[in-house]
């Protein structure tokens, strides 16, 4: 369960990365504001990002070489949006983030259908007729199908902005419908010559059915179809955003860490996605943010702004792995696969430090299978764990597990200073 309080995670994230600093070996510094003229006009900006009470600013101006860089960190938490600004490169130039993984398997897509194009197009599971782009390079001459709602994609409270749009557009093309076919039945005269006439009984039936319709509109939202083939060197999904068959106009992608590609569902949910494909092509991964808490946190964490400095994270050298373990079926908790997966990708990726800002009660501290991963990571890989000791108490689950609880992690927990307040 996410924990709210953002002071827990800024403190989190500051003591997680001032470690990263002291695995950093190259040389760069932090552009800092402080001390410029303008200086009290961002004091505001400064009580959002605690680097002073941490001592994180003060920590880079006395080792200008420890912003971060050679450090990799993984974000364990609902997912990271990778086009967000902010973290798109480092002060050196390299890519911000590295990888995004959805261990929950919320974004998985069956693609054990196996077809043959014919003239460059395959039926999709949809029912659709999908035309694929003639510049692909398919030496199998076989493709995958699959289909995805893309009501299981979205974080809750987007499918209920997204349901809203969808409702006021159907409901103004009703509207209008309904008035086109009213005004048909008031100024109904008979042709008798004109034989396709459609009678005014018959109109009326239609605007009848047209009235039930809008009455129990229900959306069942966006059914994405799924391409997925292998193009001699990589395997590559292409899904069909926009719904229209032609998927030409759609970007096919390999697995984000082969090419760090992303893309966007639409200008409506603003969404952006990333792609894994598992099992030889059987499994196509879509990759999108079950809440943005992950991106906040990875924000904080090493966000590099170079016009706007006073926004830097703590560490903004260093590169993002992003973990989700937030299930966007369940409204972005985490699950117990999602932590096994997430240990994976961690070590799959090198990572020297995971940050993870979740955490409940627990009535066997510094037990079970997920904490064994957990020691595994840190006393025979070598990586830093931090996790948040929660934000409840003072009662008997005052801190929370893993953070709190777990001989392994460092957990920290939440201060607030008076510039901060």
């Amino acid at each position: 369960m996410r924990e709210r309080s953002a002071v827990a995670y800024w403190l989190l994230l500051s003591i997680s990365t001032l470690m990263s600093g002291l695995l950093a070996s190259s040389t760069a510094s932090e552009p800092d504001s402080r001390g410029k003229p303008e200086r009290s006009k961002r004091e505001f900006i400064y009580g959002l990002m605690p680097r002073q009470e941490t001592g994180a600013l003060d920590f880079i101006e006395q080792h200008p070489e420890y912003d971060g860089r050679g450090v990799t960190v993984a974000i364990f938490d609902t997912g990271v949006d990778p086009g967000v600004v902010g973290l798109q490169t480092t002060p050196d130039g390299r890519p911000k983030v590295v990888d995004i993984v959805d261990a929950t398997g919320s974004g998985d897509v069956d693609m054990s259908k196996v077809v043959k194009p014919e003239k460059s197009q395959v039926t999709g599971l949809s029912g659709r007729t999908l035309t694929l782009d003639k510049k692909w390079k398919i030496p199998s001459g076989e493709v995958r199908v699959g289909m995805k709602a893309g009501y299981e994609l979205y974080p809750h409270e987007l499918v209920d902005r997204v349901k809203e749009h969808r409702r006021k557009e159907f409901m103004q093309k009703q509207r209008q419908l309904e008035s086109d076919l009213r005004n048909q039945i008031e100024n109904f005269v008979k042709d008798e010559k004109d034989k396709s006439q459609v009678d005014k009984a018959e109109l009326e039936k239609r605007l009848e059915a047209v009235t039930d319709a809008g009455k129990s509109y229900t959306d069942p939202g966006p059914l994405y179809d799924c391409v997925v083939f292998h193009d001699g060197e990589h395997f590559r999904a292409a899904i069909d955003t926009d719904e229209d068959g032609d998927l030409a106009d759609e970007t096919a992608m390999t697995n984000f860490r082969v090419a760090r590609e992303f893309s966007q569902f639409d200008k409506v949910s603003l969404l952006n996605f990333g792609v894994n494909i598992y099992e030889g092509g059987k499994v196509l991964s879509i990759v999108a943010d079950a809440h943005p808490h992950g991106t906040h946190v990875a924000g904080i964490v090493a966000g590099y702004y170079p016009d706007q400095p006073e926004w830097n994270g703590v560490a903004p050298g260093a590169q993002i792995v992003s973990v989700k373990i937030g299930d966007t079926y369940i409204d972005g908790m985490e699950t117990g696969q999602a932590l096994v997966r997430g240990t994976k990708a961690v070590l799959e990726n090198k990572c020297d430090l995971v940050n993870m800002s979740f955490g409940e009660p627990t009535k066997t501290p510094n037990k079970g299978l997920i904490i064994r991963y957990f020691d595994e990571l840190v006393t025979k890989h070598g990586v830093i764990f931090c996790a948040s000791a929660g934000n409840s108490g003072p009662a008997l689950s005052t801190v929370g597990a893993p953070g709190g609880t777990s001989s392994s992690l460092i957990g920290i927990g939440a201060h607030v200073s008076p510039k901060m307040m």
